[in-house]
Parts: structure tokens; C-alpha cells; sequence
């Protein structure tokens, strides 16, 4: 699908992130224990993934509303 080609494009860092929390159900502070980096850390590259993966997938999925 293109959603997971998307994911599999993104930088590492963002790609394990994606990976854990929507993939594996981890909670952010889970992540945080697992990666060992601080919960705001993880929030804010979640973040920054999400918006990579929203300007990849301009236009696939334009009818898609934010929901965070």
C-alpha cells in the first residue's frame, strides 16, 4: 500500500517510531523506555513523521481529515 511504502521511506529515526507506536501499540512512554530518549523527544519526532508522512501522501489521500 502506499502507506507503508511511505513509512519504509521515512529516516530511520522516524521510521522506528512509526513502527513501535502504530504497528507494535506501544505507548509513547514505552518507546521512551525502549529507545531510551525522553517522552517529549518521542512526541516530537512523532510529530515530525507525521507530517512527512502527510506531504508524502499529498494527494493519495487528500479527502483524509487531521485527526490528531
Amino acid at each position: 500500500s502506499q502507506v507503508f511504502i511511505a513509512v519504509m521511506e521515512l529516516p530511520e529515526k522516524y521510521r522506528v517510531l512509526v513502527h513501535l507506536f502504530y504497528y507494535e501499540d506501544y505507548s509513547v512512554k514505552e518507546i521512551s523506555k525502549i529507545l531510551d530518549r525522553k517522552e517529549s523527544t518521542i512526541k516530537t519526532q512523532l510529530y515530525r513523521a507525521r507530517q512527512l508522512l502527510k506531504r508524502k501522501l499529498k494527494g493519495e489521500y487528500d479527502y483524509v481529515q487531521e485527526t490528531v
